[in-house]
């Protein structure tokens, strides 16, 4: 598998054969989509400040959104595979899986982070 495979390939609509554009449009329309997805997620964690419910308007900048891409470019494609291998058309399920993990990936390694560092200084 190629690098550009890699992160561009998830298998979507695996089980369809069909001659012309529209397939590789669907596969690029859905890719884009959930890449968007995840990182709207990890974004959207950053602008909320925990365990308040609260929009933290700080971190609402450019960096911070490209970076949140730039994570989700590393995180996405082991697990649209493993889905797509599950369920062959993109659905809402493929969304939704991809805006959690990006929010919630992001929220636990706040977590973790903190943790350690709180028993590493006592």
């Amino acid at each position: 598998m190629s690098l550009s495979t890699y992160f561009t390939n998830f298998e979507f609509f695996w089980n369809e054969y069909t001659l012309g554009p529209s397939l590789q449009t669907k596969r690029i329309t859905w890719t884009i989509a959930v890449y968007a997805l995840l990182s709207l997620g990890i974004f959207s964690r950053q602008i909320t400040a925990f365990p308040m419910v609260d929009i933290n308007f700080s971190n609402l900048r450019t960096p911070v959104f490209i970076a949140s891409f730039l994570i989700g470019f590393a995180l996405l494609p082991p697990v649209m595979r493993w889905i797509s291998k599950k369920i062959s058309k993109p659905n809402w399920e493929h969304a939704l899986v991809a805006f959690s993990i990006g929010f919630f990936i992001d929220l636990s390694n706040q977590i973790l982070i903190s943790r350690i560092f709180n028993s590493l200084i006592k």
